[in-house]
């Protein structure tokens, strides 16, 4: 989700490029007043982004040295007749000799303004509050970290809109830019916001899926037409990979892609093979398969550094043994209590026995390095799920890290829950190199 931004009479419209602003934000919120005085700027921002269809809310800077009702006409007066879509807010954070703002004062603006949410950080709304005031409002809160959560004023438990840094810089404006995230995600920024999602696509429907035969680590090259021009390497097909293939040629070709081309020297139709052979046992994981780049988490911070989509595949893999010892648990709500319980090293660096102290029940075993697949498959068959450390991509000589879920077994081969995809499939097919190593957790005693 792109941020949201706010501006005041600091953001001068010359600076401004429109455009550029509205292409690159989810909304910005306009300061109306300052006190009793209208933004110098306000009437011109808010023209120029409402007129690209921009969501635009306010604000209102209230002092300590004005009356409260005065304040609360004037804030009326520059809002009315506009469409506000990301409400109105009060900015609860005047600490300066002079015009510094009292609880009664603050009280006295909430009541006439019943409406309106609350903008503060933690600090100021205690020097000026000294307590648990209005906190059925709305928060919109200011706490200027690279942590994963912001600190909250006494008596919030949540956050509705987070002001994470005063130093944002967007195209369209060549300085700093208050610059918030929404608590949610696009489909609750559109609720919040009264406007429908586009509908996806309907997916276009496949003919059969086709196994890449090329012997690894030899990848299976792409074209943009059958026999035409090759596509970047980046493109190209893993060796055994399972890809669907949409359209034939007549010629030799099949079209893995819209616009990406395959010989079929090189892949073989599969969908009539005998059916996966049974496992030798139960599996020895039923519960959810996760996967790391799910969008409900996946740009969520990693600890306080990446994020869960691009390195969070060893925690992915922890939740759901979670799970399978009967924690209710998901990469979120793991990652969340992980970070705020001294749960990564050096940022994002899984502490395996932090989960002790999460759930008691639940201890680390330790590593068993260079395992064998009879070493692994006993395992899963005396109920333990092995987390297992495998080279990301076999194609290349260095080991690129990655950790995959050992969860049952066949005749042949172990099964697993990959975190990269969220899907299940053999290990010996989707990593073919030896484990280096495995971590898993017993029932402690």
């Amino acid at each position: 989700m792109k941020p949201i931004i706010d501006i005041s009479f600091y953001q001068n419209p010359s600076a401004l490029d429109y455009d550029l602003i509205a292409a690159n934000v989810s909304g910005v919120i306009l300061r109306f007043c300052y006190g009793t005085y209208k933004d110098i700027y306000v009437e011109r921002h808010y023209a120029e982004l409402s007129a690209r269809g921009v969501p635009l809310g306010g604000y209102h800077y209230i002092i300590g040295s004005q009356p409260m009702d005065a304040q609360a006409n004037a804030f009326n007066t520059a809002t009315a007749g506009k469409e506000l879509k990301l409400w109105c807010w009060t900015d609860v954070e005047d600490t300066r000799a002079g015009t510094k703002l009292s609880r009664q004062q603050v009280l006295d603006y909430a009541a006439l303004q019943p409406d309106m949410g609350i903008y503060t950080s933690k600090s100021a709304w205690q020097e000026i509050m000294g307590g648990a005031y209005l906190t059925d409002r709305k928060l919109w809160v200011a706490h200027y970290t690279a942590n994963p959560y912001p600190l909250l004023p006494t008596g919030w438990d949540s956050w509705w809109l987070w002001q994470f840094t005063s130093t944002g810089r967007l195209p369209g404006y060549a300085g700093n830019l208050d610059t918030n995230r929404f608590y949610g995600d696009d489909a609750d920024f559109a609720a919040w916001i009264g406007i429908e999602l586009p509908e996806e696509p309907e997916p276009e429907p496949k003919l059969f899926d086709a196994k890449v035969i090329t012997t690894p680590p030899n990848r299976l090259r792409t074209r943009y037409t059958p026999n035409g021009n090759v596509r970047p390497e980046s493109d190209w097909l893993q060796s055994q990979a399972i890809v669907p293939v949409y359209e034939t040629s007549g010629t030799g070709w099949w079209r893995v892609a819209p616009e990406a081309w395959s010989s079929t020297i090189w892949m073989r139709r599969v969908g009539n093979e005998p059916p996966l052979p049974p496992a030798v046992l139960d599996y020895a994981y039923f519960g959810p398969v996760y996967n790391q780049r799910d969008i409900r988490w996946a740009a969520h911070p990693l600890g306080t550094k990446s994020t869960i989509g691009a390195n969070g595949c060893l925690m992915t893999c922890a939740s759901m043994v979670c799970n399978h010892f009967g924690h209710a648990s998901n990469p979120l709500a793991l990652n969340n209590w992980l970070t705020a319980n001294d749960g990564y090293l050096d940022g994002n660096l899984f502490l395996w026995a932090a989960i002790e102290r999460l759930y008691p029940d639940m201890k680390f075993d330790g590593f068993v390095y260079s395992p064998t697949a009879q070493q692994i498959k006993a395992v899963i068959l005396a109920g333990v799920l092995p987390i297992m450390h495998v080279d990301f991509d076999d194609s290349t000589p260095a080991v690129e890290m990655h950790w995959v879920l050992g969860i049952g077994v066949t005749n042949t081969d172990v099964l697993i829950a990959d975190p990269w995809t969220g899907t299940m499939g053999k290990l010996s097919e989707m990593y073919p190199k030896q484990v280096i190593r495995y971590g898993s957790y017993r029932r402690a005693l």
